[in-house]
C-alpha cells in the first residue's frame, strides 16, 4: 500500500496542477479583436483603448495579444506605450514586448525601445530591442536603424537598415533594405526594393534585387495589390508585368474579412491551402478550418479548438483507455494515437517559410501572463499525455522517450516543410506530457 501511496503521490499533485490550469484558462475564453468592440477613453496625458465583449468587460483579444493599450504622453507626444491582459496586469505581445518608450528630439521620434514587465529592455522576436530613426530635411522618417544595447544588429529578416522615399504627396514610394554599409541588400522574402503606387483605392508594391531587376518572394510573386472593398482587406498577388497571378501555393488572391481568410486563384474560384481547407477563421485564439463556402469543416481538430473544455476531455479519456487497454489493443491505440497526433501537427497546415525558434523556456517566460501562449502550452502537453500513457512497459523505463523522439521528428518536419512553427518548447512541453503519462500509468498500474 504505500508503495502505491508513493507512486500515486509523483503523478496526482501534476495532474492536478495541470487540470486546474486548463479550467482557469477555459473560464477566460480567448477572443479575436473582430468579436470584440473597442472602448477609447482619453485625456490630455493619455489615450486608453479597451477591448470589450457584448456585456462590456473588458476581454483578451487573441489576434492582438493584449485586451487594454495605454498610451502615455507628454507635451503631446506618445512616450510610452504599455499593453494589459483583462485583469489590468502588464502582459508580453507575441513579439516578446510589454511595453514600447519613445524618445523625441525637436519632436521627432528618434528612439523606440522596447521594454519587457520589468521595464527592461527585451529583445523582440526580430532580433532587436531598440530603433534609432533618422528624418530628412521635410521631417519625414528617413532610416531605421537596429540595435541591442549600443551594437547595431542585423533583423532577422535580415538586413541591417530600413530606409523610405516619398513622392510629392508625402506617401511613401520606395522601399529599400540596406546592409550596415547602405548597400542594398535582399531581405529574406527575397528582394531588396520595393516600389510603390497608389491607384485609389489600390495600394500596389512590386519587388526588385540589388540591381533594380524584379525579384520574387517567397510565394513566386514579384509584387502585390492591396486593396479594402466594403470592410474586407484584399490581398492580389501579381506577377513580373504587374498583372494577377497564382502563387506556387495555388492562389492569387486573398480575402480577410474580420476573423476569417480565404483564398482564390486568379480566376476567382477557391483554393485548398492544405489537403482540403479553403480558409481560416480564428476562434478562441486558435486556427479553424474553412471549406470552399467558407463555413466550419467537421473536423476533429476544429472541434477541439473551438471547445477548448473538450481537450481537457479528451485528454483524460485518452490517457484512461491507454491505461485500461491490453495487449494487441493497446498496440491499435497506439497506432491510432500517433496518427492523430499527425494529423493534429501535420496535416491540413497552410505552408510559408521556414520558421524557427531554438531559445528554450521562450514561451513558458510568457506563461503566466499570456492566456493565448499559455493554452497553446496546454494543448501541447494534453496531446502526449495519452501517448506517454500507452508507451508505458514495466520492463523499459525510458521508453516514454520515445515520444520525444516523435516530437523532434515533427518539429523538424515542420521546419523543412515550412508549415507551423519548429520550437524547442513544443518538444519540452510534448516530453512533459508523455512523462506525466508514462508515470500516470506507472502508478495505476501497481492498483
Amino acid at each position: 500500500m504505500k508503495n502505491i501511496l508513493n507512486r500515486m503521490i509523483r503523478v496526482i499533485p501534476i495532474l492536478v496542477i495541470i487540470i486546474i490550469t486548463f479550467i482557469m484558462n477555459i473560464k477566460n475564453p480567448t477572443r479575436n479583436s473582430a468579436e470584440l468592440s473597442e472602448e477609447e477613453t482619453s485625456t490630455e496625458d493619455y489615450v486608453r483603448t479597451d477591448y470589450v465583449d457584448s456585456e462590456g468587460d473588458i476581454s483578451f483579444a487573441g489576434d492582438k495579444g493584449y485586451a487594454t493599450v495605454i498610451k502615455t504622453k507628454q507635451d503631446g507626444h506618445v512616450v510610452l506605450e504599455q499593453y494589459f491582459d483583462e485583469k489590468g496586469k502588464l502582459t508580453v505581445l507575441p513579439a516578446g514586448y510589454a511595453q514600447i518608450s519613445r524618445v523625441y528630439e525637436d519632436d521627432l521620434n528618434i528612439e523606440i525601445i522596447y521594454l519587457d514587465v520589468r521595464n527592461q529592455p527585451v529583445v523582440v522576436s526580430s532580433g532587436y530591442d531598440t530603433i534609432r530613426r533618422t528624418y530628412t530635411e521635410a521631417g519625414k522618417a528617413d532610416i531605421d536603424t537596429y540595435w541591442i544595447g549600443d551594437q547595431q544588429v542585423r533583423r532577422k529578416e535580415g538586413y541591417w537598415q530600413y530606409q523610405r522615399s516619398y513622392d510629392k504627396s508625402s506617401r511613401i514610394c520606395e522601399v529599400r533594405y540596406l546592409d550596415l554599409e547602405g548597400n542594398p541588400v535582399r531581405n529574406t522574402s527575397g528582394y531588396a526594393l520595393i516600389r510603390r503606387t497608389y491607384i485609389a483605392p489600390a495600394t500596389i508594391d512590386m519587388y526588385f534585387d540589388e540591381d533594380l531587376k524584379p525579384a520574387a518572394s517567397t510565394l513566386g510573386q514579384y509584387g502585390e495589390m492591396t486593396e479594402t472593398v466594403d470592410g474586407t482587406i484584399i490581398t492580389t498577388y501579381l506577377d513580373a508585368a504587374g498583372e494577377p497571378d497564382n502563387t506556387i501555393r495555388g492562389y492569387a488572391i486573398v480575402k480577410r474579412e474580420g476573423t476569417r481568410t480565404l483564398y482564390y486563384d486568379k480566376d476567382g474560384n477557391p483554393v485548398t491551402i492544405g489537403r482540403s481547407q479553403y480558409g481560416i477563421e480564428k476562434v478562441n485564439g486558435q486556427n479553424v478550418y474553412l471549406d470552399a463556402d467558407g463555413k466550419q469543416m467537421f473536423r476533429i481538430d476544429n472541434i477541439l479548438n473551438t471547445r477548448p473544455y473538450l481537450v481537457l476531455i479528451f485528454g483524460v479519456l485518452m490517457t484512461m483507455v491507454a491505461i485500461l487497454v491490453r495487449g494487441k489493443v493497446k498496440v491499435v491505440f497506439l497506432i491510432c494515437y500517433i496518427i492523430f497526433i499527425g494529423i493534429m501537427t501535420i496535416a491540413f497546415r497552410e505552408s510559408g517559410n521556414r520558421r524557427a525558434v531554438f531559445e528554450l523556456f521562450k514561451s513558458y517566460k510568457e506563461f503566466m501572463i499570456s492566456p493565448t501562449t499559455r493554452q497553446d502550452i496546454l494543448n501541447n502537453v494534453w496531446l502526449f499525455v495519452p501517448l506517454g500513457a500507452a508507451l508505458y512497459d514495466p520492463k523499459h523505463r525510458l521508453r516514454w522517450f520515445w515520444a520525444v523522439l516523435l516530437s523532434v521528428g515533427i518539429e523538424v518536419l515542420q521546419y523543412f516543410i515550412g508549415i507551423g512553427l519548429c520550437e524547442l518548447d513544443d518538444v519540452f512541453s510534448n516530453g512533459l506530457g508523455a512523462m506525466i503519462g508514462y508515470v500516470a500509468a506507472y502508478s495505476f498500474g501497481a492498483l
